[in-house]
Parts: C-alpha cells; structure tokens; sequence
C-alpha cells in the first residue's frame, strides 16, 4: 500500500463522497438488491436479511469513530473505501466520486485485499 499525493480538488471530491455517502445510501439501480443477494449467497448476511439489514451495516462502517480511510485508483477515477468493524468483522464499503456504492462486504483477508497496490491510505 503506497501513498498517493491528490490534489486540493481530488481532497475536496473524496471528502464530498464520504460526506454522502454518511447521509444516504445510494446504489446504481438495482444494484443494491443484487449485492445483497450476494452477500447472502457469500454467507456474509443471513439468508433472511433485507436490504434494510445491510444499509445498517454499511451505515454502521461509514460512520465508525475508529474507520479508515482509503482510496482505490482505477485508471483516471478514484474510489473512497472505508474500513471499520461491524460486529467484530473488518467490513470495507467502495463507493464513487459521486457517492454511489460500489460494493460492501468483509473481505477474507482485509490486511491481503488492501494490500493491492492499487489501495493507498488515506488515514
């Protein structure tokens, strides 16, 4: 994991996408329901969970005193990613520049996923 210099703009756009997702969470349409079928399907949420359930958790980790911060660089776009315990589990929400959700889950190995040269740390 390496550091990333961002400009005062790219900051600014983070900070912004952090900020919203903490006031609502969004996903492409249809996504939500799709993820949420997966993380079932993974065993990460009880086959009778609701979308409400999930929401909880990943407003539970966007929202943790003790979450980290990072960002996940594709190509030209940059991906926040906050990392926080639900439950005694490391969970990792991905979102866009905009705010809308890209994924949530509890990785296997959080310390192996982030080790992806493509994370760097935020704080």
């Amino acid at each position: 994991m390496m550091n990333v210099d961002l400009t005062s703009r790219q900051r600014e756009i983070i900070t912004s996408a952090v900020h919203a997702v903490q006031q609502r969470i969004r996903w492409k349409p249809g996504k939500g329901v799709e993820h949420l079928k997966t993380r079932m399907h993974y065993g990460h949420l009880p086959s009778n969970a609701s979308i409400v359930d999930y929401h909880a958790i990943i407003t539970s980790v966007v929202s943790a005193d003790q979450a980290e911060l990072y960002v996940f660089k594709w190509r030209n776009d940059l991906y926040p990613t906050i990392v926080a315990e639900y439950e005694d589990i490391i969970w990792l929400v991905m979102f866009s520049e905009s705010g809308i959700l890209e994924t949530a889950f509890p990785p296997t190995d959080p310390e192996e996923y982030l080790s992806d040269s493509r994370f760097y740390y935020l704080g």
